[in-house]
């Protein structure tokens, strides 16, 4: 992939930089002098995860790909062939320039003067597929022309506006926060204890907890379906219906402890970048025989999951069953897989 590089003498000149609201990934627009590129990197600098998408030249494009800046760690150029203005552009100004964050935080779009100006999607990087950008017409360093005015990746987009539009208005979160908590109760029942995540402003979430059979407990999230859950186009061949979810819990009585550790699961993919699915496991290294998980949404036991529930009137949220597990079946699921794990643990 293309950079991290070193710019001119006179440093980067940054045009527009923004972190997005969950606080894990940063957006930079720079410019060398020669060239301008979009860049999106993990907050902790982690910079094996650094993303760019070229956004123009702003120098003359050489005639065949630019290795040699790529070998002196320069950002490319675009060459001649693969840009729409192969002379150069003017470098554009901060008050034209826009971001807007896929809802899962691990994209990005560039507007300039309310037009799509480049694309750093959640899949980049995946395919040598860096990004996509207004100005490209070839591929060339990991750019690829904007799709076709019929591709579903516009719908998306429109998706995200609408999205950070409806999130912004003070009654979304708690119209969204009553209806689930509605729905669980037709299925568990008055809830005994609400229990909001107080340490995050973004995304808002929290766990719920009901009365189970013989003294035990139903613990479920509540929040994680308000918003795509990140990495999923990497794992699944269907996306879509991966999007939104939230997990249920059960132990066999009252857990002190176990509300918080749920919650830091919920909290996961959007800290992490990466999705929870069918077959997962997660150790949380706490010294409690309930403290760890193996993720199952074909394993039929134990207290039955709410009803499939349609949110933003498009997804179906999938409830992601957390059965716990002592750490060395944790192996187990990890090599003859989940299912295989879980009957083993029920089995005794």
């Amino acid at each position: 992939m293309p950079g991290p590089y070193r710019m001119d003498s006179d440093g980067p000149k940054i045009l527009l930089r923004e972190e997005n609201p969950y606080g894990t990934r940063v957006a930079t627009v720079e410019s060398d002098g020669r060239t301008v590129y979009l860049y999106l990197a993990p907050t902790d600098e982690n910079l094996d995860e650094l993303r760019a998408v070229w956004v123009r030249n702003l120098a003359p494009a050489p005639d065949q790909p630019d290795r040699e800046s790529m070998r002196l760690g320069q950002a490319p150029l675009l060459h001649a062939g693969a840009c729409k203005h192969p002379d150069g552009l003017s470098e554009p100004e901060r008050t034209e320039l826009d971001l807007v964050w896929f809802q899962e935080g691990t994209g990005v779009t560039l507007y300039r003067d309310g037009q799509i100006e480049a694309i750093l999607p959640p899949w980049s990087g995946e395919n040598d597929l860096q990004g996509y950008a207004r100005e490209a017409l070839a591929a060339d360093a990991g750019t690829v022309p904007l799709p076709g005015p019929s591709s579903a990746l516009y719908e998306r987009l429109k998706e995200n506006l609408s999205f950070w539009d409806q999130r912004a208005k003070p009654e979304h979160w708690p119209a969204f926060r009553d209806r689930l908590l509605a729905h669980y109760e037709q299925s568990y029942g008055p809830h005994l204890q609400y229990y909001a995540l107080q340490d995050r402003t973004y995304p808002p979430l929290a766990v719920v907890e009901f009365a189970g059979s013989e003294g035990g407990r139903t613990y479920v999230t509540l929040g994680m379906s308000n918003q795509h859950m990140p990495g999923v186009e990497r794992r699944q061949k269907e996306p879509e219906k991966h999007l939104r979810v939230e997990i249920v819990g059960h132990t066999g009585q009252a857990q002190d402890w176990y509300p918080g550790l749920l919650a830091r699961v919920a909290l996961y993919p959007w800290l992490s970048g990466r999705a929870l699915a069918d077959g997962d496991s997660f150790d949380s290294g706490l010294p409690y025989e309930e403290a760890s998980f193996i993720f199952s949404d074909s394993f039929d036991s134990g207290p039955s999951r709410p009803q499939p529930l349609l949110v933003d009137d498009r997804y179906q949220v999938r409830f992601l069953r957390a059965y716990s597990a002592p750490q060395e079946f944790l192996l187990i699921a990890r090599t003859r897989g989940a299912d295989f794990a879980l009957r083993k643990l029920q089995m005794g």
